[in-house]
């Protein structure tokens, strides 16, 4: 009887040792909300808040779920989704959605969900490689893009183009019956096809993704030059020629 006592004894303090850790683990894993942050801005483009009012985009803007964005003529908007992303290239004369920002820290991993809205128009970006549990999903029209360590470029019409990793497109036919297809690297989905078929060098070429250049750093444009990265100002100047940042 004695012997069970210390028994006892000896395992309750390790039982609620491990429940305790495990509490804080399943305390650390809670799904939070990511967010976009505008990094770069040529043109005109505004965002609505939950289909509210459209207002001026800026860049540093931080946009989170619900937020809509739409760029106007000869525009683009690049947002920076950190874990979520990290990148997304807006182009012009386009409407994108963010409905779902979420990831969750499990230890060693990052599990992620990212479902992008594109409405209208057309948009490119770059996915890091993520755990098998996470999601990054681009919605269109037509179909249904899951995208796993991939640089790609989708337009709302349904063409997918990518330039390495790999795309599972989900594509609805005019009889509203869904065909699924894999999209590899160097490959197109064309819903004219609608398949799989070779990536041209030109579509290939155009995908152009401008690098994140950090938390204090954004990109600035100027009329006919190459965009390039400096420090936050308050206020696109003009770089001066032969200076650097």
């Amino acid at each position: 009887m004695k012997y069970v006592g210390r028994f006892i004894r000896k395992v309750v303090p390790y039982g609620a040792a491990l429940l305790a850790t495990t509490l804080v683990v399943s305390a650390n894993a809670q799904t939070q909300q990511g967010e976009a942050k505008v990094y770069g801005l040529k043109g005109s483009a505004d965002y609505s808040d939950g289909g509210g009012t459209w207002m001026p985009l800026r860049v540093g803007k931080v946009l989170r779920a619900g937020s809509l964005v739409r760029t106007a003529a000869e525009s683009e908007v690049n947002l920076y989704l950190k874990q979520n992303g990290p990148t997304v290239r807006v182009t012009e004369n386009t409407t994108m959605g963010l409905d779902k920002l979420l990831f969750e820290m499990t230890g060693a991993d990052v599990v992620i969900e990212t479902r992008l809205d594109l409405q209208k128009g057309r948009i490119q970006g770059k996915v890091n490689k993520t755990s098998d549990a996470s999601k990054y999903e681009v919605k269109t029209p037509r179909l249904v893009a899951g995208i796993r360590g991939t640089e790609y470029d989708i337009t709302a019409d349904g063409m997918v183009v990518v330039k390495s990793g790999t795309v599972s497109v989900a594509f609805v036919k005019a009889d509203g019956t869904t065909s699924n297809f894999t999209v590899n690297a160097g490959q197109t989905f064309d819903p004219s096809i609608p398949g799989v078929r070779g990536a041209t060098e030109i579509e290939l070429r155009e995908i152009k993704i401008p690098p994140y250049g950090g938390e204090r750093f954004m990109i600035v444009y100027e009329p006919g030059r190459e965009p390039y990265v400096s420090p936050i100002s308050g206020k696109d100047t003009a770089r001066p020629s032969g200076t650097s940042d």
